[in-house]
């Protein structure tokens, strides 16, 4: 009996130390969070289904590269059918700034060591469409999982 306790404990001591109990899988797709919405200056809860020709909707955004640093931030949309442009883009800290490039909606933060990364658009539509216009969103990391994309269809009238 004392033969089958020890070797059921010495069993059971190799498969626990196989295993390896001390890492944990961390490497999760980035994120992009909007924080907030106001079309027109007045604050919205949803996104709206469709937009006036001239509105004017500023989407706050927060990027997260959960637990591995942040690369790349694209916005990119259709430009027959609205303007995108960045609030604030001059209190971004100059060392993003000098190597990214706002006007094309892209950042560069590669090196920088940067998790989470805040910036805000104000996409303008300019002409009417039914079929909704893309507004698309690229968060690059140094994840396997990258890069993730989110899209948003926006009609205007």
């Amino acid at each position: 009996m004392k033969k089958c306790t020890f070797l059921f404990g010495l069993l059971g001591a190799v498969l626990l130390t196989s295993c390896s109990l001390g890492t944990v899988d961390s490497d999760y797709s980035p994120q992009l969070q909007i924080t907030s919405l106001t079309l027109n200056g007045v604050a919205q809860t949803t996104l709206p289904d469709t937009l006036n020709v001239g509105d004017v909707l500023q989407i706050s955004c927060l990027a997260n590269g959960v637990s591995k640093p942040l690369t790349a931030i694209q916005i990119a949309n259709d430009t027959i059918y609205s303007n995108l442009s960045f609030v604030d883009i001059s209190s971004l800290n100059p060392a993003i700034l000098n190597r990214s490039n706002p006007s094309k909606g892209y950042f560069v933060l590669d090196g920088l060591n940067i998790y989470t990364f805040g910036f805000s658009v104000q996409y303008k539509a300019t002409k009417a469409n039914k079929d909704g216009a893309n507004l698309l969103f690229v968060v690059n990391s140094t994840s396997q999982y990258s890069p993730r994309k989110y899209l948003m269809k926006l009609c205007a009238k």
